[in-house]
């Protein structure tokens, strides 16, 4: 009884708190179990205290799984009793802090020290070039192969984990993965001779580890980034080649971690991912590859308040025609931005975030142009970068709508479409500088994303995982309404306006 009046009393403080649920608590190294995520769902709240005071009370129908058990002993003192449930309601309520997680996974990076680096500056015009192509490009393969559906990516992270990936490739397999990550944009084009032969692709991918180390270096406390890679424990340490654990180290501040791959370390990949990225996206992978060897990681956690928030007299309800020709009722947020786009096939608008490093750009292409055509001229001829150059300081009524949802692709085929299948293929791929096994290949590229937009700001997350197995002064006040299918972005303005999420809105 006395047990039952504390449970009632925790669930009451907790129900009031201003904060009823957060992420799952793992370590920076990644950890398992979970501590209080007693229903395995990726995020702890009052759900993982009602199921644990129901196993406590012996309630044979709880439900509660053996993974599930281990996170239940959020104590770590090896038995699951009243006072895991107390410790659990305490945490929710803000009057205590869960306990770190036990860690497992072994870090490889103990003892490599990362070579000095200058001071990040921001990245430049051609950095951002490179990135607007990739974006645009795996923009379109993405919504060809899901036409009408709301699409989210982000090129960034996507960028991050194959350029990662790229620096142990090395061959055909290495110049594909610099020709798609678009690495040539950073080089001077020669004043003769061969391209290729005045800058190879290993010269090429260092000039791209030197952006992607100054973009890292270079973003506020709005965006969170993190980078990891896993390697399979053969009954001893890994042989990696000290060179490839010393660059991820020192351009991506990469954590290394070798690991069984079993079910168990998915457990500790998708605790790493929940982490950082605040619990928007709880996990990236439901199994491994039986014969993965190695799996990278990016993550990307955005969160941001607008500079200027849409009031409550601001927001009303609309009607948002869908990609089939239906409409639905949504919550329309309308304002006046200083920031008008026009690249003659679309119009759109910017609005920025607080401390104006970041803004959110929506562009809705004009009547008559479909949106499969617009995708289409934004990765020819740097479609994209003249649509973020057609900036104009110009007055623009601008509508917007409420969103929010997730996005969940695995990137093989856009990938290979893009022009890298031979990363892909078990015969012929060569990551021969990234692992001394052979016959490497990529076997997926999992790429997940969150967004939820309202009147006082933005949530992004995202993650991917790329798995290796063996085997002016206006003249007029202009207008742009977002009530049908558009193209959103969220830009870093000070690097050049480098597409951190891009993504299209078909339907509310």
């Amino acid at each position: 009884m006395k047990f039952r009046k504390m449970l009632s009393c925790a669930m009451a403080a907790v129900m009031l708190s201003a904060s009823c649920a957060m992420p799952v608590s793992a370590s920076d190294d990644a950890a398992l179990p979970v501590p209080g995520d007693t229903d395995c769902s990726g995020t702890v709240n009052i759900a993982d205290a009602v199921m644990l005071a129901r196993f406590c009370a012996e309630d044979a129908e709880c439900g509660i799984t053996a993974q599930g058990k281990r996170n239940a002993d959020v104590n770590g003192d090896g038995d699951i009793t009243a006072e895991d449930t107390a410790m659990l309601l305490n945490t929710l309520a803000g009057l205590s802090e869960m306990p770190a997680a036990e860690f497992r996974a072994k870090n490889l990076l103990d003892g490599v020290a990362a070579a000095e680096m200058p001071a990040a500056e921001n990245t430049g015009k051609a950095f951002a070039a490179a990135q607007d192509l990739f974006a645009a490009r795996l923009l379109r393969a993405c919504a060809e192969a899901k036409p009408g559906e709301n699409i989210m990516i982000s090129p960034v992270s996507v960028a991050l984990a194959l350029s990662m990936t790229a620096n142990g490739a090395d061959g055909l397999t290495l110049s594909e993965m610099t020709d798609v990550l678009s690495c040539y944009q950073l080089v001077p084009p020669p004043s003769d001779g061969d391209a290729e032969e005045a800058c190879p692709p290993e010269a090429q991918l260092y000039y791209y580890n030197e952006c992607c180390y100054n973009w890292l270096h270079t973003q506020s406390d709005a965006l969170k980034t993190a980078n990891s890679v896993w390697y399979r424990q053969d009954g001893s340490e890994i042989d990696v080649p000290e060179a490839f654990l010393r660059t991820v180290k020192t351009y991506y501040d990469a954590e290394i971690y070798s690991s069984p791959l079993d079910d168990a370390a998915v457990q500790e990949i998708n605790a790493w991912c929940s982490k950082k990225t605040d619990g928007m996206i709880p996990k990236i992978v439901d199994e491994l590859n039986p014969n993965a060897v190695m799996l990278l990681l990016n993550a990307l956690c955005f969160e941001a308040d607008w500079s200027k928030p849409y009031g409550a007299d601001f927001v009303r309800e609309g009607k948002f025609t869908n990609a089939d020709g239906s409409a639905s009722t949504v919550e329309m947020m309308y304002g006046e931005e200083n920031t008008y786009y026009d690249d003659g096939k679309a119009t759109g608008f910017g609005k920025s975030y607080a401390g104006g490093q970041y803004s959110f750009v929506g562009v809705l292409p004009n009547e008559g142009v479909s949106m499969e055509d617009y995708l289409s001229a934004l990765m020819l001829d740097d479609g994209l970068r003249k649509l973020l150059d057609s900036a104009k300081d110009t007055e623009v009524m601008a509508e917007l709508p409420k969103f929010s949802f997730s996005y969940d692709e695995t990137l093989n085929d856009m990938l290979m479409s893009l022009g890298m299948p031979t990363a892909f293929d078990s015969g012929s791929a060569d990551f021969s500088r990234l692992s001394r096994a052979s016959g490497c290949y990529i076997s997926r590229v999992l790429h997940k994303t969150f967004i939820d937009l309202c009147e006082n700001g933005t949530r992004a997350g995202a993650v991917t995982a790329v798995e290796l197995t063996r085997k002016g002064l206006p003249v007029e006040m202009k207008r742009v309404c977002l009530d049908r299918p558009f193209v959103f972005m969220i830009l870093d303005e000070s690097n050049g306006g480098i597409p951190i999420f891009i993504g299209i809105v078909n339907s509310l």
